[in-house]
């Protein structure tokens, strides 16, 4: 076992002013801490991140680091809402279209870091959520993008709603149940304009694409991009919403 140091790029449309240097608890299993020294230096496509971590080789080094620091991007990505993308510096090649860019400083760092730590402890399932979330951000293909979207919908349905005889019929009455506990009945659901087929509506869409049973033409190609939008705004008030319930505030 041995100390290494791995950097990573993180595209998209952030940056930072100046170089920052911390060290944060590291606990991806409860009670295994390691202190990670963190630097953070400007990229123009972002900025590159290393962290040190104690393993055994180099491969699960980089494993390691890319779990670490990807659970923190979870976080940074809501709370921005901003598509952010890590791989290793090198393989990294990609345009710079990113003009506009959300201000990143050590403060905000180390608030994602900490509450990916906690959550990563305590509230998995929300963390997991966040995660789905981000992967919807940044992948291109739109089915991949939807059931992202709607998958970080799900896991927190699973994982929260009330247990009682409805919920255990299935993840369509978990939904409705995590709903109304937030936002009270259907007329008042933001983005969905009263439409109480739009659970059911879009899970269809989601079992069908991931259960292969979808003709993919143009036509249905661009249903599915025409429900992103409003899937993508209810997932991002469930989920900022439902980490205030569970006194997680993200923004």
């Amino acid at each position: 076992m041995r100390i290494y140091n791995v950097e990573l790029l993180v595209s998209g449309p952030v940056t930072i002013r100046r170089q920052i240097n911390f060290n944060t608890d590291k606990e991806l299993d409860f009670g295994n801490v390691f202190q990670s020294d963190i630097s953070i230096k400007k990229h123009q496509q972002g900025f590159v991140i290393s962290s040190t971590v104690f393993t055994a080789d180099q491969d699960r080094a980089y494993k390691v680091a890319l779990l670490f620091i990807g659970k923190m991007l979870d976080i940074l990505s809501l709370k921005t809402k901003s598509t952010l993308n890590v791989s290793l510096n090198e393989y990294r090649q990609i345009s710079d279209r990113n003009i506009v860019r959300a201000v990143i400083d050590e403060t905000e760092f180390r608030f994602c870091f900490d509450l990916a730590r906690q959550l990563n402890l305590n509230e998995n399932k929300l963390l997991r959520a966040f995660s789905w979330y981000r992967k919807g951000l940044y992948t291109e293909d739109p089915f991949d993008k939807f059931l992202a979207f709607w998958n970080s919908i799900s896991v927190v349905a699973d994982g929260y709603c009330n247990d009682n005889e409805r919920t255990r019929q299935g993840i369509i009455n978990k939904i409705w149940d995590c709903f109304v506990t937030l936002w009270g009945e259907c007329a008042n659901w933001e983005y969905i304009n009263g439409n109480d087929r739009w659970v059911n509506d879009n899970n269809e869409i989601r079992n069908k694409i991931a259960h292969g049973g979808v003709t993919v033409d143009i036509q249905y190609v661009e249903n599915v991009i025409s429900q992103l939008e409003t899937v993508q705004n209810v997932a991002y008030k469930f989920l900022t919403q439902w980490a205030d319930r569970l006194g997680r505030r993200i923004e």
